[in-house]
């Protein structure tokens, strides 16, 4: 008995001890290298955010599900926060953003027979595809149909408009790049014209345990709702708030970069995207 004692003894003092769990939630396709498809979490969002977390003594949970329903849990704040989640007016009622240390530099994606294209106009009348649960764009405001896809991934947007069901598909440009220098296709045409490279944030949910707001003095309300321009701002003092600012310093000291330099130069293993439920809506 005083040996088994003992032993549970040392095992209580050598286990990491965490004073907070912070969730993250994700769909479960993959979006290599950032993130692997379901059941694997590996890629450079894990090794960020876990990062982050352990240096303000939390532990990082993942959970995966489809995307509509990890953004209903991240709205109820049911999980914490979004890795990568594009800032508008609605999702800032119920999130707050802060910068992820990444950028984002989206392109157009096509079948190889379509022409150059220069600007966004050239893409009215045309069949957008997009995945369940994505922020509406200003493509969107445009005359086009959009097709969605449950959980789509870049493996099976590829194979829709590899076979013309849509039109044109819009990807983070290092994310394709990296896919298809590993999965080269020669059906598919990279169109570099329409949008320029940008923060990324990742949404924090404004009813998560960990989080708490104040009126921000600084707001101004006869102008447009933005990330620089909210309601709110995040109290001191909260994990929300030592989280965000553990992920800034990883930003600030190169961490992030050089994790980045990493991930999209290794040979992770080729996406496994998940099955694919296309429907088309009318906008």
């Amino acid at each position: 008995m005083y040996r088994i004692s003992f032993f549970v003894v040392l095992m209580t003092i050598f286990l990491p001890a965490f004073s907070c769990e912070i969730t993250m939630g994700y769909r479960t396709s993959a979006r290599l290298p950032l993130i692997a498809a379901m059941p694997s979490n590996q890629g450079l969002y894990k090794a960020i955010f876990e990062r982050a977390a352990q240096n303000i003594n939390c532990k990082l949970v993942i959970k995966r599900a489809p995307k509509k329903r990890i953004i209903k849990l991240l709205n109820e704040g049911a999980i914490d926060f979004y890795p990568g989640y594009g800032f508008n007016q609605a999702r800032s009622e119920f999130t707050h953003f802060f910068e992820n240390g990444l950028t984002s530099h989206s392109v157009v994606i096509t079948h190889r027979d379509v022409a150059k294209i220069d600007n966004l106009e050239q893409l009215e009348n045309k069949i957008l595809l997009k995945p369940y649960g994505g922020r509406k764009s200003a493509i969107e405001e445009r005359n086009i149909l959009v097709r969605y896809g449950q959980d789509l991934g870049i493996a099976d947007a590829i194979k829709v408009i590899e076979k013309k069901q849509a039109d044109f598909f819009i990807y983070n440009k290092a994310s394709i790049d990296y896919y298809l220098a590993q999965q080269p296709n020669a059906q598919i045409k990279i169109h570099d014209c329409c949008y320029l490279a940008k923060a990324m944030h990742f949404g924090f949910s404004r009813k998560s345990k960990h989080y708490e707001s104040s009126l921000n003095p600084n707001y101004l309300p006869e102008q447009a709702v933005s990330v620089n321009n909210v309601p709110y701002l995040v109290n001191e003092g909260t994990v929300a708030s030592a989280f965000a600012n553990a992920v800034k310093a990883l930003a600030k000291n190169g961490v992030i970069k050089q994790l980045e330099q990493q991930y999209y130069s290794a040979a992770l293993d080729s996406e496994q995207p998940a099955s694919s439920d296309i429907s088309a809506t009318k906008h």
